[in-house]
């Protein structure tokens, strides 16, 4: 039987590996010990592009220009079809989407739509689009190397900022643009990821070349990069990696859900 003195000295042993535990408990992310589930696996072929809503629904851009949009059990739901070569399209709420073809503009949803054209006034050559919070639009004019804020509805540039041409070595591919949070993040193909803020001063860049699109999960935003998926802290700059097979060509992570999306198929993966 173990005296007074031992029974406490291996209760403060044990209790020294608990606090150990517990610690790297707390150093683990929550993705780490979620469980994970394949809800559903979609055929599917010519995907183009791939997006996600807030509410967490698929949209899938195809050849021919259409689009399908998939619930998170994986059910078709809904699908566009539009004549003109589509070069932008964001879900945002689901509800009320934006897409561009070339300097035609739209806010669309399955009651409205508000028309409108890059006038040449505003940009020379507008060669990427994206919507805004507020409803207006950013616009790159690859005619003079800079970022313009244009109000549709007022018909008038809101902000407008010359870009150093050093900046985009050797010389700008913007791929993709996207306002989150109020912030502007540019995608160039040489140089990584440009992050802008709401006046259009660059405030963040994130050097990994390559890249063919990103997207963001609460205060991250993430890309796949090699054979993973790389979370970089928007406020902290730090770095997390989950491991990713290498057929898939992308992924698109919500709250409850994973979107892996190969070359003939999308795995549907919950996350609990």
């Amino acid at each position: 039987m173990l005296s007074m003195t031992e029974t406490m000295l291996v209760l403060r042993r044990l209790m020294n590996k608990l606090k150990k535990v517990c610690f790297l408990l707390l150093l683990m992310p929550l993705h780490a010990y979620t469980q994970q589930a394949l809800v559903t696996t979609i055929e599917i072929s010519d995907v183009q592009s791939v997006y996600v809503d807030r509410p967490g629904d698929l949209y899938i851009l195809q050849k021919k220009n259409v689009i399908k949009k998939f619930d998170i059990q994986g059910k078709l739901v809904d699908e566009l079809k539009f004549q003109d070569k589509l070069t932008a399209f964001e879900p945002r709420d689901g509800a009320r989407a934006f897409a561009c073809f070339n300097e035609k503009c739209s806010f669309f949803s399955a009651e409205t739509k508000q028309e409108f054209i890059i006038e040449k006034e505003f940009a020379i050559e507008p060669s990427v689009i994206c919507s805004s919070g507020d409803h207006n639009v950013w616009v790159w004019d690859k005619a003079d190397f800079s970022l313009k804020k244009i109000s549709p509805s007022e018909s008038k540039v809101l902000t407008e900022v010359f870009i150093d041409a050093d900046l985009f070595k050797p010389k700008p591919e913007i791929l993709l643009m996207r306002e989150y949070q109020n912030f502007l993040f540019i995608l160039d193909k040489n140089v990584g990821i440009v992050v802008f803020n709401a006046i259009g001063k660059q405030i963040q860049k994130i050097s990994e070349p390559n890249l063919t699109y990103f997207n963001f999960l609460g205060k991250e935003i993430y890309f796949k990069k090699d054979n993973k998926l790389v979370f970089y802290d928007l406020f902290d700059t730090t770095t997390r990696e989950e491991p990713i097979d290498p057929a898939c060509k992308y992924a698109l992570i919500t709250d409850v859900r994973k979107y892996l999306i190969y070359e003939n198929k999308i795995d549907i993966i919950e996350i609990r």
